[in-house]
């Protein structure tokens, strides 16, 4: 009986072997779980997505210029201990965070260590050490999107300009390589090759940002090309570092604030309005008595210092900066006309850039507003509830130089191939139609008084060393103190240079600073000079 037995359970057992035998010899046959089970092998590391580039007018990159590596580290073949001498300090605590990762990882290195025996894939580092524009251009976000300026109006252009590629790895278990196999590198989404292409020029705009940096604390440089409008430069100080945004926030010091586009008091910058609707409406014989002060509705208007010019006429008050006169003209101008000079010259509007980009539009006071003598009476000098952006009064000046055409100023070219640099799409503001703000030859009259404010009157430390200049001073108050009670002042200075025929536009302005340590005026001869060295070599 137990012989029996023994034999039933030996059957059962080959039975039941046989069994296990076939379920494993169908299992290794059936292409399915082969092909599931090379799937749980595979790892697979997606490779920082490059944007598409920023370029200056000429075609030279203003973003992506230098090459930046990544490097494949991969566990259990000692990659922790050769890339850690080639991992940029900031990467370094990653790498060791990461140092016992059951799976590939990429990780910053120095440069391409494929002589070492390292898989190693390029990439591009966004921003230069010195970033060039960034106010303008912009930084991103922790996953490469545009949070600011260019980068964020720019954005669906430049996030799928480069191709999405993964790096693939055939690992055991433990996240080596299988034997006999290599990273593969698969483009899993292909690119646009898009770029944007800018009116900046890189060199003017370097040289901008040198003089800024040396010469001033806060403030703006603007500079345009006065037959086509384009901005050649756009400094904003204090500039930012868009790859430590942490750093400005923590320090509250205003430097995340584009100056160009924000609205400020104007101050006797604007006068140069009031000068063409003189012209305009046949008042440019119109002169004044300057005593040092002038009542208007119970209420007294100073020049500055309280100093009397005397009879001046408007050659003389630009030249003096009179605010006495300037009270006057706005009297006897009327606020219909006043406010219409003003609103032809673009003020109370943004300025269109790129995408939903704009500029401020800075307070035009209404004309119910103005209906009040004593506001009128401060518009006429650029005070009162008036502000303006540095880019509006850019375009005013460039009105003037430009023989009377007002034209908005542009900053975007357009979309273009990466490769080529043709053009392949729009991406610039619609461009605007040139309007006639005044006639040729008032345009020019103002030039010739604009170039005696240089070299007769208040702005002499405007003029270059080479050619000459014109332009119009501007010292506003903001209605901002500081500590010991003293009033924060805005300086401007815009003009055009040369002074014969004008090509460029140069406005600066110095924001809320008690004196500063090199006036608009000079800051404004030292881009004049910077210009002339760059076009003669």
């Amino acid at each position: 009986m137990t012989r029996r037995r023994l034999n039933v359970v030996c059957a059962a057992l080959v039975l039941l072997f046989g069994i296990v035998l076939c379920r494993v010899l169908w299992i290794a046959t059936d292409t399915g779980y082969a092909v599931s089970a090379g799937a749980q092998t595979v790892s697979t590391t997606a490779l920082p997505r490059s944007r598409g580039d920023f370029f200056d007018r000429m075609g030279r990159r203003l973003t992506g210029v230098r090459q930046q590596w990544y490097a494949l580290c991969i566990p259990g073949d000692s990659s922790y201990a050769r890339l850690f001498p080639y991992v940029p300090y900031a990467q370094q605590s990653e790498l060791y965070d990461n140092r016992n990762s059951a799976q590939p990882f990429l990780v910053q290195v120095s440069g391409d260590l494929g002589a070492n025996g390292i898989y190693t894939y390029p990439g591009s580092q966004r921003y230069l050490d010195a970033p060039i524009a960034p106010h303008l251009i912009g930084y991103l976000d922790g996953d490469g999107h545009g949070v600011s300026g260019l980068e964020l109006a720019c954005d669906d252009i430049l996030f799928t300009a480069a191709d999405a590629q993964t790096v693939a790895c055939a690992t055991t278990a433990q996240g080596s390589l299988l034997d006999g196999t290599a990273p593969d590198l698969e483009t899993v989404e292909q690119g646009s090759g898009l770029g944007v292409q800018l009116t900046l020029d890189a060199e003017i705009q370097r040289a901008c940002e040198g003089i800024a940096q040396a010469r001033m604390e806060t403030g703006c440089i603007l500079v345009a090309d006065v037959d086509t409008a384009q901005v050649l430069a756009s400094v904003s100080v204090p500039e930012f570092d868009p790859d430590n945004i942490q750093k400005s926030i923590d320090a509250n010091d205003t430097s995340l604030i584009n100056r160009s586009f924000s609205a400020f008091s104007a101050g006797s910058v604007f006068k140069v309005v009031l000068a063409a609707a003189a012209y305009q409406y046949g008042l440019d014989w119109f002169t004044h008595d300057c005593e040092g002060a002038i009542e208007v509705a119970d209420q007294t208007y100073r020049c500055a210092l309280g100093r009397a010019h005397g009879t001046v006429n408007l050659r003389g008050a630009l030249e003096q900066s009179c605010n006495c006169y300037f009270v006057a003209l706005g009297q006897a101008l009327g606020t219909e006309r006043v406010l219409s000079m003003a609103e032809q010259f673009g003020f109370g509007r943004p300025t269109a850039v790129a995408g939903g980009l704009k500029t401020g539009a800075g307070v035009l006071p209404n004309a119910q507003t103005l209906q009040n003598v004593g506001q009128l009476a401060m518009f006429s000098f650029g005070q009162g509830e008036l502000t303006v952006t540095p880019v509006q009064i850019t375009a005013m000046m460039r009105a003037i130089a430009g023989d009377g055409c007002y034209l908005p100023l542009t900053f975007v070219q357009g979309v273009v191939d990466s490769e080529t640099l043709q053009p392949a799409g729009t991406g610039a503001a619609p461009a605007a139609e040139p309007q006639r703000v005044c006639t040729v030859q008032t345009a020019r009259v103002l030039r010739s008084m604009l170039q005696s404010v240089v070299t007769d009157g208040i702005g002499g430390d405007a003029a270059p060393s080479w050619e000459e200049a014109g332009g119009k001073t501007g010292t506003a108050q903001t209605g901002q103190f500081d500590a010991a009670g003293e009033e924060l002042l805005n300086y401007w200075f815009s003009g055009f240079y040369p002074a014969g025929e004008p090509r460029y536009v140069i406005t600066v302005l110095q924001d809320a600073t008690l004196e500063p340590q090199t006036s608009s005026a000079a800051v404004f001869a030292c881009v004049a000079d910077a210009l002339h060295a760059l076009e003669n070599g």
